[in-house]
């Protein structure tokens, strides 16, 4: 399953949020987690 990185919760596929960084998918539980990491990418990319 996958986790958002900003908040550190695990979430299905299907009721995420997706944004693609780099090639890679990257899923958030709300707008508001997809949007903070938006701004600092790097601070939350492994």
């Amino acid at each position: 399953m996958p986790v958002d990185p900003v908040c550190g919760i695990e979430l299905t596929e299907d009721l995420a949020t997706i944004l693609e960084y780099k090639d890679k998918k990257i899923y958030f539980c709300c707008e508001g987690c997809k949007k903070i990491f938006q701004k600092k990418p790097k601070k939350y990319s492994k």
